[in-house]
């Protein structure tokens, strides 16, 4: 039951050791009421403890005969009515019970949780309040206030009530299970992580915390403790479709996406929501490969996606984030031009949920200030690459004519350094809860006038969130770089140095080709001295050649230039960095149908620490760009490193930004236009030494033209002036 007043584990010992029925000839045939009274509720009390409620309420009841106005029979008849589910009887005992004792707070919260079983939650959160006045350290009383406000969504109010539960009881596995459960909500995985493993140490047998602990543990991507939590619900809960759906999830992002089909399949012929099970039919289509197998496999995934849009029936969703939305974060590694397939998953979501494109009543209307207000949206404002990115234009948009807002989607930075450098670099910080409706409605209520979006794709939330008009203009960067697909995005802002020719075509927004990098990032640290191979698992005797993307970044196309180097350069390793066991298996299995005899000079390195991983790229004696997916922070590193990168510029412009760190340094010796002239040139800068050491010097001189460029920001200050400026003129409309 929800809302539990005493539980058959909490009923005292010398109750719960009565295993025979009550003898009734306990009660004396006597004329002393006192006598009467005390057989009568003892007797009431030895039901209970057999899981008799009808039998103690007629025992409690010949008690209140005999003393009307205590209130022990009243506080007892209400318990027996609550546990025969009869709510609006055991409220009224509850409250007249209440009114003989004010200041017991035992009556309070059990009145509390009638109350809340019945719907009446306003007085139910009162009740609870009032006992844990009584009695600060009232466990229950907290535990389920904490419940209550938890089911009404108020989740920052729900966790101070299940941490003070907690420190009273801080091994009661009930309340460390809510507490795990509103951590989620408020989108502060590790924590949960914390309480959840906590719940389980307590009671081992507690299965219900395995369900948000495994989901924990998959938002802070342990995969692998995900999946054993998830596994255990499981087995006590076969059919549970939200723990099938997250271990399917789980899956996905092992890796094992024809597993992860299974269990989305095994999902959808359950009686879930209609809502749910539309989405689900989609999700089967587009659960993509973490590292794709072949060319011939992406075309097919892309062919079973485009035909999934075709026939999954459009049904009404009323809240696509809550009923299992997604975005599709891999499909942009398959190297062609997504417009086409990112406009028609977006129109189909619209087509299910039209609520998604909702305006915010500022929308249209005369500003009400000078300044710009300017919402930057993400999940990634921390220690993450986007974080990087954005820093400079947190800190350097042009304050005498802009107000900066973060709008800080989940996961919470709650333990995060850079997260707190950002929050005190902007004029004002909001946290949007893990619900896009609540979500939506405060960003609309922030009244910005323009909203940047770092990135959209990565993050299911901040993807939602763009489908709304929430300000008069709405622009995405290339922290995720590929259009969204989204009506009311307005604009996509790009590097002139990075885009091909006729890039306008690859985006649904309006394109703009900034003169400068757009970012305005600070030096990294890089080592005073020469790192040690072997601490990294490098080979320190014979040549290196790093590639340090994820491996779901590198397309199969590159595949025979990789066995072409080793080809060329027969004493060299190359190596990789490790996602995960299952990830790297397919990796190097693909490779070795091009590597053939040389697979065993492709090594895959453990992933390093962050402040590690400068060192690491000066390990490498050339680092190994992707056509199809360019280095961003990790070419901006390397080449603050000294480290040459061979970069042959790809069709798109996520595969072309150290194209544009070359262009900028004026160095294009390492910039190729075939695999063949990659191989000799990644060849060259480690067995021609007299070019190896040109380049290197060269790099390290003009590697600082990349870092602290303030005229970038100032750039995008005023193509942000200029939009929102146009946006209010009366021949311009939203969306």
């Amino acid at each position: 039951m929800l809302y539990a007043v005493r539980p058959a584990t909490s009923t005292p010992l010398f109750l719960t050791q009565m295993t025979k029925k009550p003898d009734q000839s306990s009660v004396p045939e006597t004329e002393n009421s006192e006598d009467l009274f005390a057989a009568h509720m003892q007797l009431g009390e030895e039901y209970l403890a057999i899981g008799k409620p009808g039998e103690a309420k007629i025992c409690f009841k010949k008690a209140l005969i005999i003393k009307p106005d205590n209130a022990s029979p009243w506080f007892k008849v209400g318990i027996t009515h609550y546990r025969l589910d009869e709510d609006a009887k055991a409220i009224g005992a509850l409250v007249q019970a209440n009114s003989l004792a004010p200041n017991d707070p035992t009556i309070l919260n059990a009145l509390g949780a009638a109350y809340g079983r019945s719907g009446q939650l306003k007085e139910a959160i009162d009740s609870f309040i009032e006992a844990c006045r009584l009695e600060p350290d009232h466990a229950g009383a907290a535990m389920n206030c904490g419940r209550i406000l938890f089911s009404l969504g108020k989740f920052d109010q729900a966790e101070a009530w299940l941490n003070k539960a907690a420190t009273v009881r801080p091994r009661h596995a009930i309340t460390l299970t809510l507490l795990t459960q509103v951590r989620l909500a408020l989108g502060q995985p590790k924590l949960a992580v914390m309480s959840g493993e906590d719940a389980v140490q307590a009671d081992p047998e507690h299965y219900e915390a395995r369900l948000p602990l495994g989901q924990a543990h998959l938002s802070v991507r342990d995969l692998q403790s995900a999946h054993e939590h998830l596994t255990l619900f499981l087995e006590h809960n076969p059919d549970h479709p939200e723990a099938l759906y997250y271990l399917a999830k789980t899956e996905e992002q092992s890796g094992k996406a024809e597993v992860a089909k299974d269990l989305y399949r095994r999902v959808a012929v359950l009686e879930i929501e209609s809502e749910f099970r539309a989405l689900i039919r989609l999700k089967i289509a587009l659960t993509l490969p973490v590292v794709c197998e072949s060319d011939s496999a992406i075309a097919q995934y892309r062919k079973e996606i485009k035909e999934a849009l075709e026939t999954v029936p459009r049904e009404p969703v009323t809240d696509v984030y809550s009923a299992g939305g997604f975005t599709n974060f891999y499909l942009a590694y398959h190297g062609e031009n997504d417009r086409t397939l990112q406009e028609r998953i977006a129109a189909f979501y619209l087509e299910c949920s039209p609520d998604l494109a909702a305006c915010a009543p500022h929308v249209g209307q005369a500003p009400k200030r000078e300044i710009i207000r300017i919402g930057i949206a993400s999940s990634f404002l921390r220690s993450h690459t986007v974080g990087y990115l954005c820093a400079g234009l947190v800190e350097h948009l042009d304050r005498n004519r802009f107000e900066v807002v973060l709008l800080r989607c989940p996961v919470l930075p709650v333990d995060d350094s850079v997260a707190s450098v950002l929050a005190n670099m902007a004029d004002r910080v909001v946290d949007l809860p893990d619900d896009l409706r609540q979500a939506r409605e405060i960003v609309a209520g922030e009244e910005a006038d323009l909203i940047y979006f770092p990135e959209i794709g990565m993050d299911d939330l901040v993807y939602f969130l763009a489908f709304a008009r929430s300000a008069p203009v709405q622009v995405m960067g290339w922290g995720h770089p590929v259009t969204s697909g989204i009506p009311n995005m307005d604009a996509f802002l790009s590097v002139a140095g990075m885009e091909p020719e006729k890039a306008n075509e690859h985006y649904s927004e309006d394109l703009i080709e900034l003169g400068g990098l757009s970012i305005c990032v600070t030096e990294p640290v890089i080592p005073t001295t020469a790192p040690d191979r072997a601490a990294f698992g490098i080979n320190p005797d014979v040549p290196a050649y790093l590639c340090a993307q994820s491996l779901y970044k590198i397309h199969p196309g590159f595949d025979s230039t990789i066995a072409a180097l080793l080809e060329k350069d027969s004493s060299a390793h190359i190596y990789f960095l490790t996602i995960h066991s299952h990830a790297d298996e397919v990796f190097l299995r693909r490779l070795e149908k091009s590597a053939g005899p040389h697979i065993g000079r492709i090594k895959i390195l453990p992933r390093v620490k962050s402040r590690d991983f400068t060192s690491l790229l000066s390990c490498a004696d050339v680092l190994l760009d992707i056509p199809h997916w360019s280095g961003g922070k990790t070419s901006l590193e390397s080449l603050r490193t000294g480290t040459p990168i061979v970069h042959w510029p790809g069709e798109f412009m996520r595969g072309r930004h150290t194209l544009a760190f070359y262009r900028r340094m004026g160095m294009m010796d390492c910039v190729v236009d075939s695999a063949e002239a990659y191989v000799e040139t990644a060849y060259r800068l480690v067995h021609d030494q007299p070019f190896r050491t040109s380049v290197r010097k060269r790099i390290r001189e003009k590697a600082h033209l990349l870092f602290n460029d303030t005229s970038a920001i100032g750039e995008i200050s005023d193509v942000f002036e200029r939009l929102v400026l146009e946006s209010r003129q009366p021949t311009k409309k939203p969306n």
